[in-house]
Parts: structure tokens; C-alpha cells; sequence
């Protein structure tokens, strides 16, 4: 997208999100508006916190210090409800919220890497861990090095959908103690990464 990167900015303005450092709830490509301009104050005297209310539904600040950014287009403006994976994003914040969307996509690159399973039906190797999917899918491939490489991040990913979803059910004052809810949330939160990861390649590069 032409036009410069990081301009001055003004309440009102609409922007697009290029890059936020070390946070997944405002991928790349999202638009909001500009609410509050204050200084920040962990950083020099010319830093500022930028608030902005981001179409799917994040209040998450742009840093000045840290953070990408440009004034929207207005033709970006008027069609990006039309893109499907803007789509996407506006309609499940909570899936950049609270999961870490970059590692998981990065095992999910493994998974596929591997060839062990259709993509489509690689939900449950989010949550499952490495005993599990080495139980049912570790036969005779001890010589495949990315299904190797799977095993080993399986756990810590299991642990990412774990605390993810956590997260969420705080969020939501849900009961963690109903594990018939929890088990059918971390399936469908598996199953929405998932499908952004297989339906949006390019977002994975």
C-alpha cells in the first residue's frame, strides 16, 4: 500500500495497522480510529501512546517508539469489509486477543510440512500434545524430520491453546470447572485457527 509510513496523526484519522510489537490481536492490514494521543511515558519526551478503537473490536495502542502504521486509503476504507480475511479478523477477535497466533501458525507450517494429515483435519494436533499425536500418527516416521520437529513443539503448543484459552474464558467470567464447556471451547478455538491458517496461506508468510 502506497503512502508514508508512520505519519502524524490526528483524533479521527483512519489507519492501518502495518506492524504492533509483540501483540497478535491487531494483525497486519487491520483499520481503526484514531481516539487519543497521549504521551508515552516509558519512552522519550518525542514518544507517544497512540489509542485507537480497531475494527475488530481491539482498544490495543500503537507505540510510536515500536510500531507501524499508515493513514487508510479511502478506497481500503470503503471495501475492506468485502476482503474475507478482513472479514475474518473483524468477526473473531478473540482469536488474536488471547492465542499466540504466531506460534501456532508457525507449528501448524510443521504440520503441514510433515504430510502426516489433510490440513483440514489437523485441528486437534493444537491441543492434543506430543504423546497423542505421536501415538496416532507416529508410525513409521521416525526418518521425517518436520513431523519430528511437530512432537517437539507439541506440547508447548498445547500449552498456547491452554493459556489462551484461559484467557478467554476470564475475559468472560466462565466457570473453568465445566469441563464439558472447556472441551468443546478449545475444540472450537482450534478448529477458527485452523481454518485462518488453511483458507488465508498468504497470511502466513
Amino acid at each position: 500500500m502506497k503512502g508514508q509510513l508512520n505519519p502524524e496523526l490526528k483524533v479521527g484519522d483512519r489507519v492501518m495497522c502495518f506492524h504492533m510489537e509483540g501483540e497478535t490481536g491487531v494483525p497486519p492490514g487491520t483499520l481503526g480510529t484514531v481516539a487519543r494521543i497521549t504521551r508515552d511515558p516509558f519512552e522519550s519526551e518525542n514518544d507517544s501512546l497512540i489509542n485507537v478503537k480497531w475494527d475488530n473490536g481491539s482498544s490495543l495502542a500503537l507505540i510510536t517508539s515500536t510500531d507501524a502504521w499508515k493513514l487508510a486509503p479511502q478506497e481500503i476504507q470503503e471495501h475492506a469489509s468485502g476482503s474475507p480475511e478482513y472479514d475474518f479478523f473483524s468477526k473473531n477477535p478473540e482469536v488474536f486477543e488471547n492465542f499466540d497466533y504466531k506460534f501456532l501458525k508457525k507449528f501448524l507450517q510443521k504440520v503441514r510440512d510433515s504430510g502426516v494429515i489433510n490440513m483440514f483435519q489437523s485441528a486437534p494436533f493444537l491441543y492434543s500434545g506430543k504423546e497423542w499425536i505421536d501415538r496416532y500418527h507416529g508410525e513409521h516416521e521416525e526418518d521425517n524430520e518436520s513431523f519430528q520437529e511437530v512432537l517437539e513443539m507439541a506440547d508447548e503448543a498445547k500449552n498456547k491453546m491452554i493459556q489462551g484459552l484461559l484467557k478467554y474464558m476470564e475475559s468472560k467470567n466462565l466457570d473453568f470447572e465445566d469441563m464439558g464447556r472447556v472441551n468443546s471451547l478449545i475444540h472450537k478455538f482450534a478448529m477458527k485457527i485452523n481454518q485462518l491458517y488453511v483458507t488465508f496461506p498468504l497470511s502466513n508468510n
